[in-house]
C-alpha cells in the first residue's frame, strides 16, 4: 500500500501541504500552526503523539522533542524536522527567521491558556484564528486514504462470518464486542475505530448502546456498529441481525431502513447537496409513519477521525464532491422494544458513490 513506506507516500503529503498553503495564502496569512495531531499526521505522515507543523509559503517545519525526533526524520518528508525543547520558542525563532507578521493558528484546537501563551510568546505577529483549513483539504480523499479505507472494510468483511457466529442466544453483548476486537486486531487492524455498539432486544432501540452486560435473546434484533482502526485511518459499519423469529413490525422497519439505506446511496452524486442525500433516506422513513423514530443524520465523513465533514443532514447544505467519503446509515429506534440501523461506507465517484462496505451482506438475516 501506498502509505505503508514514507518515500511513497511522501508525494501526496507534499500536495496536501501545497494546497493547504494555496489556502492559508488565500486568507493573507504568512504562515499556518498546524496542532491538531491528526491534522499533523495529514501533512507529515507523523504516527507520533508529539508533532506540530508550522507552513510557511515557501517551506514548511515539523518540531516534535526528544522522544520523536528519530521517528519523525523517519516518517517526515514533506517538512523540515527540528527537535525542540520548548515548541513555542522554537515557533517563535522560525517566525523571526521567517519575518513572519500574521500567522494563522488552530482556533479549535488551542485552549484560550495556550491562545494567551502564543500572544505573549510571539511578540509583533498577529496570531489570526482559522477553522477547518486544514479540514478543507481532508474532506476529499486520495489514493493512499482510499487504500487505507478499502483495507479496513476488507478486514470487516473477513471477520463478519465470525460476527453472526459470535451473536446468539446467552451471548454477553460486551463478550462479543471484545472477541470481535481481537479478531479485527488478529487480521492487522491497529484496535477497534471506537467503542463497538452491540445492543440487543429493546437496547437496539438506543443509536449509541455500547456494548453491555446484557445477555442477547431469542427473538431479538441485534445491533452491531463496529469499525477497524489502521494506518492512522477508520471504518464504521453498522449491520442488525435478527436471532430467530421476530415481531412482525420490527422486521417491517428493517426492510423500510435498507429502503431509505439504498435510497440515500442512490442519492449520492457530484453536485447534489448532502441535505437531498438525507432528504432521500429520509423520506422513506417519514412517508412511512416513523418520522419521529429516526432522530439523527443520516451519515458523517470518515477518515482520520471517526466523524469528519461533510454532516449529511437536514442541517448541512455541503455541496458533494468527487473524493469524498461518508456514510449513509438510515435508522428507525422504538423505545421498549427494538432499533435497526444499517450503515454504509460510500466514496464519491465522477456520477455517484461506490459502496466501500458492499461485501457486508444486509439483506434481513435471521441467526
Amino acid at each position: 500500500m501506498i502509505a505503508d513506506t514514507p518515500a511513497t507516500a511522501a508525494p501526496f503529503h507534499i500536495r496536501r501541504m501545497e494546497a493547504v498553503r494555496r489556502k492559508a495564502e488565500k486568507e493573507g496569512l504568512e504562515a499556518l500552526l498546524v496542532t491538531s495531531l491528526q491534522n499533523v499526521r495529514y501533512l507529515t505522515g507523523f504516527s507520533g503523539t508529539a508533532g506540530t507543523v508550522l507552513v510557511t509559503m515557501d517551506g514548511a517545519f515539523f518540531l516534535t522533542d526528544f522522544r520523536y525526533t528519530t521517528q519523525a526524520t523517519l516518517e517526515v518528508h514533506s517538512a523540515k524536522v527540528v527537535e525542540s525543547k520548548e515548541l513555542l520558542a522554537s515557533v517563535q525563532s522560525i517566525l523571526v527567521e521567517k519575518k513572519i507578521k500574521k500567522l494563522g493558528f488552530e482556533s479549535e484546537k488551542v485552549t484560550y491558556y495556550r491562545a494567551g501563551e502564543m500572544k505573549q510568546k510571539f511578540a509583533g505577529v498577529e496570531l489570526l484564528p482559522v477553522k477547518d483549513m486544514v479540514e478543507s483539504v481532508r474532506i476529499i480523499k486520495d489514493e493512499p486514504e482510499m487504500e487505507a479505507f478499502k483495507w479496513l472494510i476488507g478486514i470487516l468483511a473477513d471477520t463478519f462470518g465470525d460476527a453472526l457466529s459470535l451473536i446468539k442466544p446467552g451471548a454477553r453483548e460486551r463478550d462479543i464486542a471484545v472477541e470481535l476486537e481481537y479478531l479485527l486486531r488478529k487480521r492487522g487492524a491497529d484496535g477497534p475505530a471506537f467503542d463497538f455498539i452491540v445492543a440487543s432486544g429493546p437496547r437496539s432501540a438506543m443509536p449509541h448502546g455500547v456494548a453491555s452486560s446484557k445477555t442477547v435473546a431469542a427473538g431479538e434484533l441485534v445491533t452491531l456498529d463496529w469499525g477497524a482502526k489502521g494506518r492512522g485511518y477508520h471504518s464504521d459499519n453498522t449491520r442488525t441481525v435478527s436471532v430467530g423469529k421476530v415481531d412482525k413490525e420490527l422486521e417491517k422497519i428493517y426492510n423500510l431502513v435498507l429502503e431509505a439505506n439504498l435510497a440515500g446511496i442512490q442519492a449520492v452524486k457530484p453536485g447534489v447537496t448532502v441535505k437531498q442525500v438525507d432528504d432521500a433516506a429520509r423520506k422513506l422513513i417519514t412517508d412511512a409513519g416513523y418520522g419521529e423514530a429516526f432522530g439523527h443524520g443520516t451519515g458523517h465523513g470518515v477518515g482520520l477521525d471517526i466523524h469528519e465533514k461533510p454532516a449529511v443532514s437536514w442541517r448541512d447544505e455541503t455541496v458533494v464532491e468527487e473524493g469524498m467519503v461518508f456514510t449513509i446509515e438510515p435508522g428507525i429506534y422504538l423505545p421498549g422494544k427494538g432499533g435497526v440501523r444499517i450503515e454504509d461506507m460510500v466514496a464519491v465517484t465522477k456520477t455517484g458513490c461506490e459502496v466501500l462496505s458492499d461485501s457486508l451482506p444486509k439483506t434481513f438475516m435471521v441467526i
